[in-house]
């Protein structure tokens, strides 16, 4: 794949974040940098389909980007601040089992965000 400036400072943003982050989040990292928001969805795609980034889409169905790691993880999302907590571990292997001996079927891949209320907003009444 040919080095551009638009893939280097994608991956930097992407590499240097701890949480999921939209084409229009990355946009705004790179302002100053006279890079469009259409190179940066390309420069997206290319990245998803080489795997150097893993592609979600969240409860509003807006594409979520964070770089590949080679022990994927989860977030959980709070419905209402919108902070995310990264899980350092897959809830989902014994499901996926599971799915497999029940119906036969075999999970390639899956990309998961959960939703709920964080302990502050929990406490702030929201």
């Amino acid at each position: 794949m040919k080095k551009t400036k638009t893939r280097e400072k994608v991956r930097e943003v992407l590499s240097n974040s701890n949480i999921p982050m939209t084409a229009a989040d990355i946009y705004e990292k790179l302002k100053g940098d006279s890079i469009t928001l259409s190179s940066i969805y390309r420069t997206l795609d290319t990245f998803t389909s080489e795997e150097i980034v893993v592609k979600d889409i969240d409860n509003s169905g807006t594409a979520l980007y964070s770089i590949h790691q080679e022990n994927h993880c989860h977030y959980l999302e709070c419905k209402n601040c919108h902070n995310k907590i990264k899980l350092d571990y897959c809830p989902y292997h014994n499901v996926n089992k599971k799915i497999k001996s029940k119906t036969k079927f075999e999970v390639d891949e899956h990309g998961v965000i959960l939703y709920g209320t964080c302990e502050n907003c929990r406490k702030k009444g929201k």
